[in-house]
């Protein structure tokens, strides 16, 4: 998969089905925990290929932080498994333990996008502001959770509004391919 362009259409589709199995993860926890469960882990899976696909496209941006964001993704879904194969049930702590591992990829993809010229720099503007929120809404909620509960509907609109622009750019624009490509 040597084309950009195609490596960012298929990361843009696999994040799709990331977040739609997540608002079905979501809805059908407590009625359903099964099929929230398969959709969990089909969405880790899933999340596991916008991993590889993303540290593809900005590898020549800045091989270390690419890696550090592919090493940052694989940790966070590693740490979602774990705490679902302890408890059937795992308590909030255990979902801001990725999301701090979430917003750091986040927060270095739109970093590589500040620094290319492959997706507008907007789009990186707006991840480095959604990864944030998701790093000091996990950290407000491990120290001061009723802060955090408080804060959370402010500042998780804002990582939503990233990645789904992101994703949504992929799908439809790409990336732009440099004239040496």
């Amino acid at each position: 998969m040597n084309d950009p362009r195609r490596t960012a259409r298929l990361a843009g589709v696999l994040w799709l089905v990331v977040i739609v199995v997540s608002v079905i993860s979501v809805a059908t926890k407590s009625g359903m925990p099964r099929l929230a469960f398969a959709a969990n882990q089909f969405g880790a899976v899933c999340y596991l290929g916008v991993t590889v696909l993303l540290y593809q496209l900005f590898k020549p941006v800045d091989t270390s932080i690419a890696l550090f964001s592919a090493f940052c993704g694989l940790a966070g879904v590693a740490s979602g498994a774990a705490l679902e194969l302890v408890q059937s049930d795992p308590p909030a702590q255990g979902f801001y333990i990725e999301m701090v591992f979430f917003g750091a990829q986040i927060i270095s993809i739109g970093y590589l996008i500040t620094r290319s010229t492959l997706i507008p720099r907007a789009l990186g503007v707006l991840l480095l502001l959604g990864g944030a929120s998701y790093v000091i809404n996990s950290f407000t909620n491990f120290l001061a959770p009723a802060l955090g509960a408080h804060l959370a509907p402010f500042v998780i609109p804002v990582a939503i509004l990233g990645e789904g622009a992101l994703t949504f750019w992929l799908l439809v624009k790409s990336v732009k391919v440099p004239a040496n490509s």
